[in-house]
Formats: structure tokens, sequence, C-alpha cells
């Protein structure tokens, strides 16, 4: 919770991105299980629990919903008394901690804190079935603002992270990010990344930008960019966001 003041704020955060989603009907019609990688306070895997169709009348969607965290007392506990929710203490860096596979795999202000990031998104892969999404958002900890870098550590938080080396990261562990959503604002810390899985693991030590680019698994501007200068510049990546406009990643 070192992002927000209070879990009230952490979740209308999250709702910027929820509502956005939610305008979807065909991918949301197509989920049927969520879960929430480090659900802190539980109200994220609440709203996918509750959630109804946009059909007059509403019906629920009535999502299989996971609640991950290492510490599920923190979890309101109205909110374990939700039907369709399964709270799971686990460490959400291990290995198979869901008994099932998902399709839409949620992480709020919680991945920037996994002590093994490259492992912690292999886990994730071979707990979604293919063409799942994960939603990932996560801080800045080094931002440019007023002719100045500004650099702050949070407790817990032993990487920094930018949009090239974690997209370098997603693209190696099988999601995709050529056909993906990509905001991160000039003037925001924050980076969110929507991904599809369509890919198996690769081996991270062995596994060039290049070899992402003759898989398909990074999209026009960063091969772009690799090919003009043999690495990718973040000045040069472009994306669009779930609202369809274009969104520039830049420093």
């Amino acid at each position: 919770m070192d992002q927000f003041k209070n879990v009230i704020d952490s979740h209308n955060h999250s709702k910027q991105i929820l509502t956005l989603l939610y305008e979807y009907d065909s991918f949301m019609d197509s989920i049927r299980t969520v879960a929430d990688m480090g659900c802190g306070s539980g109200m994220d895997i609440k709203w996918w629990a509750e959630l109804t169709t946009r059909d007059d009348p509403p019906e629920p969607h009535e999502y299989k919903c996971f609640a991950v965290d290492t510490n599920i007392k923190q979890i309101e506990p109205e909110i374990l008394e939700t039907p369709n929710i399964t709270p799971i203490q686990a460490n959400f860096e291990d290995g198979r901690v869901i008994p099932v596979n998902i399709d839409l795999m949620w992480s709020h202000n919680s991945f920037q804190y996994a002590l093994n990031p490259l492992n912690t998104l292999k886990n994730w892969n071979q707990m979604m079935n293919t063409n799942g999404m994960l939603v990932l958002s996560l801080p800045q900890h080094q931002t440019y603002q007023y002719n100045r870098i500004h650099t702050r550590s949070i407790s817990g938080c032993y990487y920094h992270y930018n949009v090239c080396n974690l997209m370098y990261m997603l693209a190696v562990n099988g999601f995709d990010c050529r056909d993906c959503y990509v905001w991160m604002d000039t003037n925001n810390a924050w980076m969110h990344f929507a991904v599809y899985k369509s890919a198996d693991p690769l081996e991270p030590a062995s596994t060039s930008w290049f070899d992402l680019a003759d898989l398909n698994l990074i999209n026009d501007s960063a091969i772009t960019s690799l090919n003009n200068y043999g690495y990718v510049r973040q000045e040069d990546l472009m994306f669009t966001w779930l609202d369809k406009d274009w969104r520039f990643a830049k420093n």
C-alpha cells in the first residue's frame, strides 16, 4: 500500500482500467476464470466477482475468482464470504498456486515486489489458458520531471522497471507484445500492460531481442528501433491503449 493512501484510493486507480475492460462485451463474455495476484484488501477481485453484463436487464457473469496473497487476513470479511471468490494464501511467485487455468490474470501494484520477476512471469504463463490476458500495472521508481531525475526506493522493491525491459521480460515469457496494449503517460510514473499469452516461456539467458522479433512477439516500433540501433529505445516505442488512443512510451 506504499503507493496509495488507502485501499479505496488503490481500487479507484484500478478502476481506470477495469471500466475500460468492461466496454469489451465479447471479451468479458469469453472469460470464465479470473485471478488477482497479490490481491491485498480484495476490492479488485470483488469487482470481478460481482460483475454483470451490460444487457438490459444485466446478468451476472459469475466468474470463478481467485484471490492470491501471502496474507489473506487483510481481505475484507464480506469479500471472503462472496461465493465465487476462492482465497489462496500463497506467494504469487511460486509454481501452480491456482488449481485451474486462468483466462484473466490481474496484477495491480504487486508485481514490483517479486523477488524473481522472470520466474514469476514464467509461472503465471503456465497457469493461464492460451490467449488469456495478463493485465499488469506497476510504478516506475525513476521518473524525469521538471528537468530533474526523481528516484524513489520503496521497501521490498528491488528492481527498477521501464517499458523496454518489462516488454522484454513479458515477451521472453510467452506474452504477445506485438498485439498488446500499453499505457504510460509522460507525467505519470505508472506503467500498464495488457498482454495475451500466445506461447510457452523461452529461455531468458539465450533469447535476444532479435529472436523475439523473428517470433513476432514484439511490435513494429520496437523492431524498427532494434534494426536502427541494435537495441530498443523507449523513445521510439508507440502503442495503443484499451481505449484505442495512441500512447507514446517516453521517458
